[in-house]
């Protein structure tokens, strides 16, 4: 099922609390009227029957009573006229009635439910249906009061017709009914208007969006503009991602500039060697000389292409593959070994000092490669004749600290932030003369990430270069 657009979403939802607040106001307006409307009746009810009462205890001659009583209860008027009847509970004949009832309504009227009376000194209000034709239908609403009188206790029933209450109130609810259905078919018109008048940042944002190329990328703040309260969050996001984004294009750029520039030297070098070789018949020995050196080219094209490689699995996925737990201090003792045997052929030294026995979760083979990269490095460019030491320590804290020194310290302070910056090197001739690509620190950093680690170099002419990285420690250490 295709999800709605939030455009109708919203007007949808607008439309539906409209017509909810719409009908809950509607049904108040009408209660209220109602209660106001019969509360009106019964004010007068109560007024006529409190006169009847107070005309009942008067003394005073028969003929003037029933004058009194046929007052209160407007006799000979049609549009307010009131229907009564006085009786005891010890008689059933009564001691005062209106003009005799005509309808079946008129007498239950006359004739109340006997299981539900008033208290006595109470009163109790009802309504009676009455039909006065065939599909009319009018309404009396009564009151009936007992109380004691002369050791008697007298009831009187007071009956007003609220035909009028009533047909006031169907001409309310038609006026509800039209008001209220205007107004929701208004909202329903209007509504997606206002959505889409809301939603214009959003629909801006994706216009411009849509005109976002490559070469666009990194503008802060071109999307949206000056965008509300609510979309601000969602533009730092955005322009977050799109700096990101063209920071990640860039880096992609050079890394494929510099690729292309490290794998043109040696071609350039290696078509250059046997262009030579062609130009005149040479000795044997000659010809050997040019393809050791074309072999030497096409080697360090192939340690290029590995490093590129490298980096590029490890961009694939910010997760290690298959971690174990590695003994880092096993690791690294059979590193220096490996690398003393090549340092001592040129009168060098590397010693594995001050290692503790500690695990980490990794992968081995790239936490072996992570190292060999720093101890060739520290060989490559340390003094020839120097010595490289590895310590692993335990700590601090939940970390394992390992480092790699070599006496060299000649790297400027201001050329450290770009140390590990793919294919940087402090001083690319010399670089180039041993051989290094400027993707060794890269590579180590990658790594070091991977792991959830750290890495940093510090270098001084008197102190030395340490590279310094910690390892969170394995946690079933």
């Amino acid at each position: 099922m295709k999800p709605l657009s939030i455009r109708l979403q919203l007007s949808l939802m607008m439309s539906l609390l409209t017509l909810v607040i719409i009908t809950v106001l509607s049904v108040a307006a009408y209660i209220e009227f109602e209660e106001s409307l019969l509360g009106n009746i019964d004010a007068t009810l109560r007024a006529i029957g409190e006169g009847l009462r107070a005309e009942l205890e008067d003394e005073e001659p028969q003929e003037n009573r029933l004058a009194e009583l046929r007052a209160f209860t407007g006799y000979g008027s049609r549009e307010y006229a009131s229907q009564c009847r006085i009786w005891t509970d010890a008689n059933e004949v009564d001691l005062f009635s209106s003009d005799p009832p005509e309808t079946p309504a008129d007498q239950r009227f006359f004739r109340p439910p006997s299981s539900e009376p008033p208290a006595v000194g109470d009163f109790r209000l009802f309504d009676i249906a009455r039909d006065a034709r065939p599909g009319t239908r009018r309404p009396l609403r009564a009151l009936w009061i007992r109380y004691p009188l002369r050791e008697q206790i007298v009831n009187i029933v007071v009956a007003r017709s609220s035909y009028h209450v009533y047909h006031e109130l169907g001409e309310f609810l038609r006026l509800l009914l039209v008001t209220g259905g205007g107004i929701t078919l208004i909202a329903l018109l209007l509504v997606p208007r206002i959505v889409a008048w809301g939603l214009r940042p959003i629909t801006r944002a994706r216009g411009q969006l849509e005109q976002i190329t490559h070469r666009s990328l990194g503008q802060e703040n071109r999307i949206m503009g000056d965008a509300p309260v609510e979309l601000r969050p969602f533009r730092t996001a955005l322009d977050g991602m799109l700096v990101r984004l063209d920071k990640a294009m860039r880096q992609q750029e050079r890394l494929t500039a510099d690729a292309a520039h490290e794998l043109r030297t040696p071609l350039a070098i290696m078509k250059s060697t046997l262009q030579t070789m062609r130009m005149q018949p040479r000795k044997v020995t000659e010809y050997e000389e040019g393809v050791d050196e074309t072999l030497q080219d096409i080697e360090r094209m192939e340690q290029l292409v590995g490093q590129l490689l490298t980096l590029a699995r490890l961009d694939a996925g910010d997760e290690v593959p298959d971690p174990v737990e590695v003994r880092l201090d096993a690791l690294l003792e059979s590193l220096a070994d490996v690398f003393n045997c090549r340092a001592r052929r040129q009168g060098a030294r590397v010693i594995c000092a001050n290692v503790a026995a500690v695990r980490v979760l990794g992968n081995e083979t790239e936490l072996r490669q992570l190292f060999s990269n720093l101890l060739d490095n520290a060989l490559r460019y340390g003094p020839p004749t120097g010595v490289v030491r590895i310590t692993l320590q335990d700590g601090p804290g939940p970390w394992v600290t390992a480092c790699v020194h070599d006496e060299g310290g000649d790297i400027p302070p201001d050329k450290l932030p770009y140390l590990f910056d793919r294919f940087y090197r402090v001083d690319p001739s010399r670089s180039h003369a041993y051989g290094g690509s400027g993707l060794g620190l890269a590579i180590a950093r990658q790594t070091v990430q991977r792991h959830h680690g750290t890495i940093a170099i510090t270098s001084d002419p008197q102190a030395g270069t340490v590279v310094a990285i910690q390892l969170p420690r394995s946690p079933n250490a």
